[in-house]
């Protein structure tokens, strides 16, 4: 089999995945004129790139070599060896002259590669895609509440459209949009959609919109969101947490408040005799479950505020409530 880091056939000759055989020809001919040992007496460098490019061609020109390849990549080397229902078997020498292996068994090229190397076809097509990209995403938490769509560009590296890859144009001249290096940097725009419910440090993967790996295959991108801080609410979770004051004489009597949620104010009730401290729960008002349905709670936190500056009859009346109530919160507070 062929060795790990191999180049794509395609690259090498400098064509695209769909070129004819006039193309394959061509580009063949252009590389052969270039680095053919004839020309170029001494030059390793010149004998290895004539001999990569020969070993390109004689597999894109023949059809039936072609397919293989184009569905196995380099595993598909095998296509040298092997030959689908050859009559009287077919033997594969391994290439350090070792131990020879009898396929006759093999039905054709498929059975015998998932057989011998278990699902190593998926294996060499992961190797061959792009890179996967993540790029953090900035939302308040009223964002992760709902729904959003945002636009976000993306720099990355992708495929030389002028060269498709080669690094070479033309009769071997090095390609000037990307100098040579077969890959340009782009700026990939994007409407992205973020599920409500996301978590900081939760990904959204969106397959396939990552870098241009040297097969065609892309990689994937992963987006990480980031929230920021509520001034009002805190996140535990889908949870949500927050303070709400109110009056002396509201939480001794009981009340109806109205309480901020992300989705606009709602109507609670506040018990008669509430001390401060206490939690109310509001079943539901928390942000929505990104896995499932339904959505998290809003724990309402009661602070009482005390008013500093009280009028004469409002300090008399207060004190009068003090005289009425004599068996305060310490009558029973022992050391």
């Amino acid at each position: 089999m062929a060795a790990q880091g191999q180049r794509d056939y395609y690259q090498i000759l400098g064509i695209s995945r769909n070129a004819d055989e006039k193309e394959i020809k061509r580009a063949f001919r252009r590389l052969a004129r270039k680095y053919h040992p004839d020309v170029n007496p001494g030059d390793k460098q010149a004998e290895s790139k004539f001999k990569e490019a020969s070993e390109a061609y004689e597999v894109l020109r023949d059809p039936e070599k072609r397919r293989p390849y184009d569905q196995y990549g380099h595993l598909g080397d095998m296509w040298q060896h092997v030959g689908a229902g050859v009559p009287g078997g077919v033997v594969y020498r391994t290439a350090a002259g070792g131990a020879d292996y009898d396929f006759s068994g093999f039905g054709g090229l498929e059975d015998l590669i998932k057989d011998m190397v278990g699902g190593g076809a998926q294996t060499a097509t992961r190797r061959r895609r792009g890179e996967d990209v993540q790029v953090q995403i900035d939302l308040t938490l009223a964002e992760a509440f709902h729904t959003t769509t945002r636009r976000i560009n993306i720099p990355m590296r992708q495929m030389c459209p002028a060269c498709q890859g080669a690094g070479l144009v033309g009769r071997g001249a090095t390609c000037t949009t990307c100098r040579g290096q077969g890959r340009v940097e782009q700026v990939k725009r994007l409407d992205v959609k973020i599920p409500a419910g996301v978590q900081t440090g939760s990904k959204i993967r969106l397959a396939g919109q990552g870098m241009m790996g040297s097969s065609g295959l892309p990689g994937d991108l992963y987006l990480i969101p980031n929230i920021a801080p509520h001034e009002f609410f805190r996140r535990q979770g889908d949870d949500l947490h927050c303070e709400v004051p109110v009056t002396y004489s509201e939480a001794a009597l009981g009340a109806e408040l109205e309480v901020p949620t992300l989705n606009g104010n709602v109507s609670t009730k506040l018990p008669a005799g509430t001390s401060s401290g206490r939690q109310l729960r509001l079943s539901g008002k928390g942000l929505p479950h990104m896995k499932g349905g339904g959505s998290g709670d809003l724990y309402v936190r009661i602070r009482i505020v005390v008013p500093s500056n009280l009028t004469k009859e409002e300090k008399d009346l207060i004190g009068r409530l003090g005289e009425l109530r004599r068996d305060g919160p310490r009558a029973n507070l022992r050391a």
